[in-house]
């Protein structure tokens, strides 16, 4: 699991850090708002904890952008500022829990680790790779990838049928349907733009010879 700790305190953060690789959490620590962007546009997290008050702006303005992303990661704030007001402000944004500082490390993972389990994916993964269904969403880590309504089906099509060798002629019926006047070439130039724009495709889209393709696992 990986953590974004957004903490401009440096033995705080560092303490912090300590407690939670204890836990075989992986820790990314980030000492301003700039520093955290910068983590955020890079990687993926399961989880960013948040100070509110920072040396170039405050942390309320990360929380709508965090929890936007897919899939999207736990959110705790953690704060001095203890007020109701200021609680319900946080929750309303989109974080997950609100701690008061001084927080008790303990208390910190039990939270941490309850949320996470109640985190439900919102959708499927190959690789850096998710495949929001619903909203019929791709992102390649943190950029979105625009496909066509038909590579859309393809892709999902392929994560169903995960390690088997499909036919094109397969593939034509299923995704495209018994009533489609295309050839097997439409399978093979949809899988080409599939490739080109996710490479993770390209790498485990594998051509079965004589047969069709393969989409393997990734181990």
């Amino acid at each position: 699991m990986k953590i974004l700790v957004i903490e401009d305190e440096l033995k705080l953060a560092q303490v912090t850090e300590r407690f939670l690789r204890h836990y075989d959490y992986i820790v990314t620590l980030a000492a301003s708002l700039t520093d955290a962007k910068r983590s955020l546009a890079n990687e993926s997290f399961d989880a960013v904890l948040v100070d509110v008050r920072l040396p170039d702006g405050d942390g309320w303005s990360l929380v709508p952008s965090i929890k936007a992303t897919v899939p999207a990661p736990v959110v705790f704030m953690l704060t001095s500022r203890g007020e109701a007001d200021d609680r319900v402000f946080g929750l309303e944004l989109g974080a997950d829990d609100y701690l008061v500082k001084p927080v008790v490390l303990k208390e910190l993972i039990i939270r941490l680790e309850r949320a996470l389990k109640q985190r439900v994916p919102a959708g499927r993964q190959l690789g850096d790779v998710t495949i929001d269904e619903k909203a019929r969403r791709v992102q390649n880590g943190t950029e979105s990838v625009n496909l066509t309504k038909m590579e859309f089906e393809l892709l999902v099509y392929f994560l169903d049928h995960l390690g088997e060798a499909l036919t094109r002629d397969q593939i034509l019926d299923d995704v495209w349907g018994y009533t489609f006047g295309g050839d097997t070439r439409t399978v093979d130039t949809h899988v080409k733009q599939l490739r080109d724009k996710l490479p993770i495709v390209k790498q485990q889209l594998k051509t079965v010879h004589r047969v069709g393709y393969r989409l393997e696992a990734i181990e």
